[in-house]
């Protein structure tokens, strides 16, 4: 597995105006949007056809396993090229990702269902020739589904803004109909967010340097294999089709655990993504297309 590019020199390229849609100042010479369709999928989940993985203790000492499936909302998508730091395609969604508000809209997406997302972009008139070799999929945010080795199922929620009564970096666990937060001063879960919730660090922690103020947390996925850009298919498209398939290997970590079997209190407590442990990340593989 490639080794995830780190994420705040991967996105500097997001602290710049890396899309017009057509209500911006940069609509590309008046020639109208670009219908763009989006599905997010996953074909390694846990249980799928192609799934690679299998929840194992790793040499930390503690426990990984793969979802079963991930879904939520999201902001957007970008594709940066390379080599200009400023270049990308949003493929859908606030054409500033980097400057979004968390009151920005959030669209609906489901790895097992491949909801598709229909939006309507510009192409930024200066784009130039070059290759994509990650995505950043900026998410609302996501949950986690997956079951413990005795077959409970759990779901496990992780904000990646300040969106729906959450805080960037929280976690809560699905209860009954709701979710709930882990009130880390009393070890209990609550079903109103408590003064000292049990939250994921670095996502709650992110800076980026260039957007201090970013309001959402932009996830890095390495793709395995280079997509080819040639600008002047994308400056004359009238449709953009575009997949992300993500690995999502053993992407769940439960921190020094060694096993699956937990309480609701001690999975919160244990519970979180593998990329937030500096070892290993999510890759894809993707497809970005433009047609006449």
């Amino acid at each position: 597995m490639k080794r995830i590019l780190p994420l705040l020199a991967a996105l500097a390229l997001t602290g710049c105006d890396v899309v017009n849609h057509g209500d911006d100042s940069g609509e590309r010479d008046g020639h109208g949007s670009i219908q763009a369709t989006t599905v997010l999928t996953s074909s390694s989940l846990a249980g799928s056809a192609k799934a690679r993985v299998v929840a194992r203790k790793s040499g930390r000492t503690d426990f990984e396993l793969p979802p079963s499936n991930v879904s939520g909302e999201v902001l957007s998508v970008v594709f940066p090229i390379d080599p200009a730091p400023d270049d990308g395609i949003v493929v859908f969604g606030d054409g500033r990702p980097d400057i979004a508000a968390a009151s920005a809209t959030l669209y609906p997406f489901d790895f097992l269902a491949q909801l598709s997302v229909n939006a309507a972009i510009n192409i930024k008139p200066t784009l130039a020739d070059g290759t994509v070799e990650r995505v950043h999929p900026i998410f609302g945010y996501a949950d986690f589904d997956f079951a413990q080795q005795d077959g409970t199922p759990r779901t496990v929620r992780v904000a990646f803004a300040d969106v729906n009564g959450m805080v960037r970096g929280d976690k809560l666990l699905a209860v009954g109909t709701g979710f709930q937060w882990l009130d880390l001063d009393t070890g209990a879960l609550s079903s109103t967010r408590p003064a000292n919730p049990a939250v994921i660090e670095p996502i709650r922690d992110f800076s980026d340097p260039i957007r201090p103020n970013m309001v959402f947390f932009p996830m890095t996925v390495d793709l395995t294999s280079t997509i080819g850009v040639t600008a002047s298919d994308y400056l004359n498209a009238s449709t953009v089709e575009s997949v992300v398939d993500f690995y999502m290997g053993n992407g769940i970590t439960l921190v020094g655990q060694s096993t699956s079997n937990l309480s609701p209190e001690d999975l919160m407590q244990a519970f979180t993504l593998t990329q937030m442990l500096g070892t290993s990340g999510f890759t894809a593989d993707a497809t970005l297309a433009a047609h006449p």
